[in-house]
């Protein structure tokens, strides 16, 4: 019986010494329940602060990160979860992910009317960046998946906000679907890799000797299990399929959501995840795994760029995009012995805004303009020139071209492919390298469709509409990174670089 005693007061001291770690989420969980609780009420007043408490609990997480940030802690709690370097920017990411989605709710016109389930919506926001945060930090195969599937089931629900719209349900049971067939997969994987290391650990020394050990053939399989969740989170092939038509289906906020907080959080599962795969050198040991993810990553690409190519609506013609924008950032996985890691991170940071503020052009052309058709967009820069210019702005920044951040962040992975080429002579990565760069210029023939239709075709609508103070102010807010991180990217690769080796 005292020896029972002694182990849970030790167990409960651990929890206490490791709750630092999890600040971020106990404000993201506080907020959750707050929201879920005040839309008990039927207050107009209270239903109106909804959406700005949601906002409150992103900025508080969003303070707590880049403080911890400054004072280099790096706390682990019970060895599930371990807020390093990594960790910590992710979550500043996540939660400005979380802050963008909601100013763009806010200004969504179908969102602002929804009646029933207004809180819902805004407390799921919360639990879908909980569960972003809880994969960055996971170091144990059971938390992942629980991670994983916590942000799985968010998602299904805000897909289905707007009830009263086929699309959206159709949209969210493939979505269901999908994810479910994908999270079983992956579990199964788990095992497998649970039953070669005796551990749960993926980022363990314990672990990554014990792959050296095991059958090779044994640690493809479950590799490739486990990562048919993982691509299926960042939407790359071959489990891209539900991303056209949830694209299409859900509101315009949570679409710029997926666009970005899942794709990142998987990406940087993906770069724990493979660490102990390579960790004595690319293809060294697993040269299977090594080719299936080159492959995987030259896949994702062409699909997504010469499939965006035949599309006729903005919605997919973006979901495709983004499915595109998976390969280049798998590839950059790939530049093992290279400083990668901040290339990675600098691309995501220029990702959050490139994709928000595209999709919040979007959300204007048919909240205002009623743009279903990439046709519609007929004429609309000519007669709305800020609206165009913006547009133009991240568009010109998604295929990577100067002066915006876009264009570096595909320099970052390009430069490290080729410097990864020349420590290795790995031909895969002179491949990878030569793809991105062709299919960057193919990517330019299906964005510029967009301008095309803004400035050079006749303006035929007869409606005078003011684009309002609020929207222009966040366009402008979404373009001012790009600009300022293609004239000084050091501002934020060296705080990235800063922040990773002080609590590595």
């Amino acid at each position: 019986m005292n020896e029972q005693a002694v182990n849970l007061s030790e167990t409960i001291k651990a929890i206490m010494a490791g709750a630092d770690a999890l600040l971020p989420e106990f404000l993201l969980v506080l907020f959750f329940l707050l929201l879920v609780t005040l839309d008990l009420f039927r207050s107009a007043t209270i239903k109106s602060m909804l959406p700005w408490l949601a906002l409150t609990g992103f900025f508080a997480s969003l303070v707590v990160q880049v403080l911890e940030g400054r004072l280099g802690q790096s706390p682990q709690f019970l060895n599930l979860l371990f807020s390093d370097g990594l960790a910590q920017y992710s979550g500043i990411l996540f939660s400005l992910v979380g802050i963008c989605t909601v100013l763009l709710s806010v200004l969504n016109k179908r969102l602002d009317e929804l009646q029933k389930g207004r809180g819902e919506y805004y407390a799921f926001l919360l639990l879908l960046v909980l569960g972003l945060n809880l994969m960055a930090k996971s170091v144990n195969l059971l938390m992942l998946f629980l991670a994983i599937e916590l942000v799985s089931i968010a998602s299904y629900i805000l897909t289905l906000t707007l009830k009263e719209n086929k699309r959206s349900i159709e949209a969210g049971l493939k979505y269901i679907l999908y994810g479910s067939l994908s999270a079983g997969v992956m579990l199964y994987g788990m095992s497998f890799l649970y039953g070669l290391t005796g551990t749960l650990n993926h980022t363990s020394e314990a672990f990554g000797l014990a792959l050296l050990q095991a059958n090779p053939l044994m640690v493809t399989v479950a590799a490739v299990l486990v990562f048919a969740g993982f691509l299926f989170k960042i939407s790359a092939a071959p489990f891209h399929f539900w991303a056209p038509d949830v694209y299409q289906g859900a509101p315009m906020p949570v679409v710029a959501l997926f666009s970005t907080g899942p794709k990142m959080a998987g990406i940087l599962v993906i770069l724990r995840f493979i660490a102990p795969f390579f960790a004595t050198g690319p293809a060294s040991a697993f040269p299977d795994v090594w080719l299936l993810l080159g492959i995987l990553a030259i896949v994702t690409l062409v699909i997504g760029n010469f499939t965006a190519l035949r599309q006729q609506t903005p919605r997919r013609l973006l979901a495709y995009s983004s499915v595109s924008h998976a390969g280049f950032l798998l590839a950059a996985l790939l530049a093992v012995g290279t400083n990668y890691t901040s290339g990675v991170l600098f691309y995501l940071t220029v990702l959050l805004f490139m994709n928000f503020g595209i999709f919040l052009v979007l959300q204007l052309a048919e909240d205002e303009f009623k743009v279903t058709k990439l046709t519609d967009f007929h004429g609309l820069g000519r007669f709305y020139p800020f609206l165009g210019t913006m547009a133009l702005v991240y568009l010109l920044s998604l295929t990577g071209l100067p002066p915006f951040a876009g264009f570096m962040g595909k320099l970052f992975i390009f430069t490290n492919l080729w410097e990864a080429y020349n420590h290795t002579n790995d031909t895969m990565l002179l491949v990878l390298l030569v793809s991105g760069i062709l299919l960057t210029g193919v990517a330019l023939f299906y964005y510029i469709k967009i301008p095309f239709y803004l400035f050079f075709k006749g303006n035929y609508r007869e409606e005078n509409l003011v684009i309002s103070l609020s929207n222009k102010l966040l366009l402008a807010l979404f373009g001012l990174p790009l600009l300022v991180l293609f004239f000084k990217p050091d501002l934020l690769t060296e705080w990235i670089e800063r922040l990773l080796t002080s609590t590595f």
